[in-house]
């Protein structure tokens, strides 16, 4: 047997504490000093709520709705920045966005470098734009759509 102290919110007790019974020396599960505490049996964890006179597990919380349309399309955005930017780091670069900030310079392989990069950008959204609009109402999944883009290799 432990000791328990629940509080209440909207109308359900919950167990907020739990001790050993030898914690608390004076506490008399039989006679309770004070409401919102208990003497309960072992098994029971902070977070049970109170159900009549015993304690059980909350029930599951609700699954969270399927993610938008809109929340898709920016999850994958995200994915397709992070190829890119991963791309243009294999040449020391910070991002697919100083990489191609390097096209009017006067170093030739910077220049050539940049000029894929800007290439290889625009080649990939444009596909990526293509796949979601073709898809309609239901979108590939990530791995799909990561499939279907450009590879991404600079050229010799």
């Amino acid at each position: 047997m432990n000791y328990a102290n629940t509080i209440t919110k909207n109308g359900v007790e919950t167990i907020a504490v739990i001790l050993p019974l030898s914690a608390v020396p004076l506490f008399n599960p039989d006679k309770p000093p004070q409401p919102n505490t208990y003497g309960v049996p072992d098994e029971v964890q902070v977070g049970w709520v109170k159900d009549g006179d015993v304690f059980v597990p909350p029930p599951p919380a609700p699954e969270p709705p399927p993610p938008t349309r809109e929340q898709l399309i920016a999850r994958y955005e995200g994915a397709v920045r992070y190829r890119l930017d991963s791309f243009a780091r294999t040449r020391g670069y910070d991002s697919i966005l100083a990489a191609c900030t390097y096209v009017t310079s006067d170093y030739t392989q910077f220049k050539l470098e940049a000029e894929y990069c800007v290439y290889a950008r625009d080649n990939m959204w444009k596909q990526f734009y293509m796949l979601i609009n073709a898809a309609g109402d239901e979108l590939p999944t990530l791995e799909e759509l990561m499939e279907a883009l450009p590879n991404l290799d600079w050229p010799e």
